[in-house]
């Protein structure tokens, strides 16, 4: 490696350790905003929120690591280009692509770093943060509602539950799937139903018996009935995760599972790809910030942050709509997950070759 390259790269870590630790103080402050209301209006221990606090750091920098790729690339390269240093650089033989290639190996190497870390630190951690959330608002007689819950009961039963009041004890969306020691899979589906005890009392649903492959054998509708469960609501709330606290090898085997089963697994595919595509949108911003850089010590640097600002909030903006696409079914769930890293790294490509030419 040359020196230009040790001088560049040292540069651009200094800009990223200071705009990940910005964000990172900017997200819990925003999270101890959310979090108010356990502090004063529940009186919780400032100890306990501290813990919480804790335990949602992983996620948060996992989602502060892409915007601050992009403001260190801006702030290293942008300031190198505006003392003219890049000029310099260039007029000496040194082409654009190969003077930043160690940053965007780098960035490559850091988006795969997160990549592990996002896949089997932050799950347990999200966890832990939902279980210390949940045994404080049970604690507080709070109504509280979950979603997307699944859980493994005994002998080889999976159960989902799309939506749950926990103060009335109401379920919606419910399945049951059920591997049998002998014989084939059954599935059981409720349009709601309510939890009594140890049994749930399902109303409006279908009973399918299902061969090896996965297929209706049997299908049987019924308007009430009650399936014995042999455990309180409470002890499988204490084990039911959400996709944030799986990983993706865990959240394939529920996708795999309920997809033999005619479910339909839009919100599960979305994430699982999601679990990849949002680590590696780092080094999507790290394309798009290397013209912006120096467009930026043209531009002005404070209209080239603004500018920068824009296309960061485009950016989640569109993770959020494209998921939303793809869990009610109007996209793909790979492209939902994968479609904003494609389209904004064509337009730092193109950028970056109309700037390099």
């Amino acid at each position: 490696m040359k020196i230009v390259h040790r001088y560049l790269l040292r540069e651009y870590l200094l800009q990223l350790i200071f705009c990940a630790a910005g964000f990172l103080v900017l997200m819990i402050g925003n999270l101890l905003f959310e979090l108010n209301h356990l502090l004063v209006g529940k009186r919780t221990s400032f100890s306990i929120v501290m813990l919480l606090v804790y335990y949602r750091i992983p996620m948060i920098l996992t989602d502060a690591v892409p915007a601050a790729v992009l403001f260190g690339i801006l702030l290293s390269l942008g300031r190198l280009a505006k003392d003219r240093e890049l000029d310099v650089i260039r007029t000496n033989g040194l082409s654009f692509p190969k003077l930043v290639a160690p940053l965007v190996i780098f960035t490559f190497l850091l988006s795969t770093g997160v990549f592990f870390f996002n896949d089997y630190v932050v799950p347990g951690a999200n966890e832990r943060f939902q279980q210390e959330l949940r045994r404080l608002l049970s604690r507080e007689k709070e109504s509280l509602f979950e979603e997307n819950i699944f859980f493994k009961g005994s002998e080889n039963t999976y159960f989902y539950i799309r939506r749950v009041n926990r103060e009335n004890q109401r379920m919606e969306g419910i399945l049951i799937y059920e591997v049998k020691k002998k014989g084939f899979p059954s599935l059981v589906t409720a349009a709601y139903g309510w939890v009594e005890n140890q049994r749930w009392q399902l109303n409006e649903g279908l009973i399918y018996e299902l061969d090896e492959g996965g297929h209706v054998t049997l299908e049987a509708s019924f308007t009430q009935m009650f399936y014995e469960v042999g455990e309180d609501l409470e002890t499988f709330f204490s084990s039911g995760r959400s996709t944030e606290e799986m990983t993706r090898a865990e959240l394939k085997k529920y996708m795999e599972l309920f997809g033999r089963s005619g479910f339909d697994t839009s919100v599960f595919e979305v994430d699982y790809h999601l679990k990849v595509a949002v680590p590696y949108a780092s080094l999507v911003l790290a394309f798009l910030g290397l013209p912006f850089a120096t467009l930026m010590a043209r531009s002005g640097k404070i209209l080239g942050l603004g500018a920068s600002l824009v296309l960061i909030l485009i950016f989640f903006v569109s993770q959020v709509v494209f998921r939303t696409f793809g869990v009610n079914g109007l996209v793909d769930p790979f492209w939902a997950a994968w479609a904003p890293n494609v389209v904004f790294l064509l337009l730092g490509g193109g950028l970056s070759f109309l700037l390099v030419r």
